[in-house]
C-alpha cells in the first residue's frame, strides 16, 4: 500500500508508559502496527492487550495524523506566497533603481547647460561620482534639493576654488558621510585665482607639453 501525505507524528510518554507494559515481541507487534497505521492508513489485525492500547492510542494518532497532512498541504502554498512576495519585492526595488538613475541622467544633462559648469570637466565628473555615491547608499536628490546642491557647489567653487571643493566632496565619500560638510571649509583661505577671467592649463601631447589659454565664465 502507498504511503499518505503524513509527514510526522507525536508519540508522547504516555504512549510508551502503556506500551511498557508489553512483552518484547508484543511490542515489537504493536510498534509496527502504529507506524502502518500512521504512515500507511493499514487497519491494524490485534488482539488482546494490543488490541486494547491501540483503540486507546487510536484518537490521539488520528489528530496527529490529520495535522500533519493540513501542514504538508498548506507548506506549497506559504513558499508560493514567499516566493511571490519576494519577487513583487525585487521588482519595487529595481523600479527604485530605475528611478534614481533616470534621475541621475537628467541632473547630468542639467548641469551640461549651466554656464557656470560648461567648462569644468572634473567638477561634474565629481558631482556625477556624488551621485553614484548616494544611489549606492539608497538615496536620492529631488528636484530642487539638487538644485540647492548645486547652488553650494557654485558659491563654494568662486569662494575656495574648484580643487578644494573636489577634495572635500572626495573626502564626504571616503569617511561614507551622508551629506557634504561645507563647514569643513571655513579655515580654508579664499582662493583668489578663482576671481580672474582667465586660467594657464597645460596638456600633454605627442610633441612635449603645450599651454593654451582657457576663457572662464564668471557668473
Amino acid at each position: 500500500m502507498e504511503e499518505n501525505q503524513v509527514k510526522s507524528f507525536a508519540f508522547y510518554r504516555d504512549y510508551y508508559n502503556l506500551i511498557d507494559t508489553l512483552d518484547f515481541d508484543s511490542k515489537l507487534i504493536l510498534l509496527n502496527a502504529i507506524v502502518d497505521y500512521v504512515f500507511k492508513d493499514i487497519e491494524p489485525q490485534l488482539d488482546g492487550h494490543n488490541l486494547a492500547i491501540f483503540n486507546t492510542l487510536k484518537h490521539q494518532l488520528n489528530v496527529s495524523k490529520n495535522k500533519s497532512t493540513s501542514t504538508s498541504k498548506s507548506l506549497p502554498d506559504k513558499e508560493k506566497k514567499k516566493k511571490n512576495h519576494l519577487k513583487i519585492k525585487s521588482k519595487s526595488n529595481e523600479n527604485q533603481m530605475k528611478i534614481k538613475r533616470g534621475n541621475k541622467t537628467s541632473f547630468l544633462f542639467y548641469i551640461s547647460n549651466l554656464d557656470f559648469y560648461k567648462d569644468r570637466g572634473l567638477l561634474r565628473g565629481k558631482i556625477e561620482e556624488w551621485l553614484n555615491y548616494k544611489t549606492e547608499r539608497n538615496e536620492s536628490y529631488k528636484e530642487q534639493g539638487f538644485k540647492s546642491l548645486l547652488t553650494q557647489i557654485e558659491k563654494n567653487v568662486k569662494q575656495y576654488g574648484e580643487d578644494v571643493v573636489i577634495d572635500l566632496i572626495t573626502e564626504c565619500m571616503a569617511n561614507n558621510w551622508q551629506g557634504i560638510i561645507w563647514n569643513k571649509l571655513s579655515k580654508t583661505k579664499p582662493n583668489e585665482k578663482e576671481e580672474t577671467n582667465s586660467v594657464i592649463r597645460s596638456e600633454i601631447t605627442e610633441g612635449g607639453v603645450r599651454f593654451y589659454w582657457e576663457i572662464m565664465l564668471l557668473s
